[in-house]
């Protein structure tokens, strides 16, 4: 990816993403967001650019938790900071949150571990209203 920097190792702590090139995560997301399960086709990838800089935003303050423990507290903040017509539904959300945890290695689960490289991420917790 090329996105990730590390403090020299000394002061690292292996695993841990400490700083992230959020311009470099983005410019990622914009070459391959229909390949993700909560694009919706022909959506301008404006409409994800704010829901992507939460989900780093809040990857940067909290990565050494665990997302699920989290997921109540950033629904209420997102939810908070868009209005209704920015915001992405939040199964989706929650997603997109799991997938950016996952690409940086961060905990997902309250086991405090990392997914597998190869792991799919777990299912939402929440299925879309129809």
């Amino acid at each position: 990816m090329g996105s990730i920097h590390r403090y020299p190792p000394r002061q690292a702590i292996a695993g841990k993403c400490e700083v992230v090139d959020v311009k470099a995560e983005l410019d990622e997301w914009r070459a391959d967001i229909p390949a993700h399960a909560f694009y919706e086709p022909g959506t301008a990838f404006t409409r994800y650019e704010p829901s992507l800089m939460f989900a780093y935003d809040s990857y940067l303050q909290y990565h050494q938790v665990p997302l699920d423990g989290l997921l109540h507290t950033l629904e209420r903040r997102y939810e908070e900071r868009f209005d209704h017509f920015a915001r992405l539904d939040w199964h989706h959300m929650e997603n997109l949150l799991r997938q950016v945890w996952q690409r940086m290695g961060a905990p997902l689960g309250d086991d405090g571990q990392a997914p597998a490289p190869d792991a799919r991420p777990p299912a939402p917790l929440r299925q879309p209203y129809t």
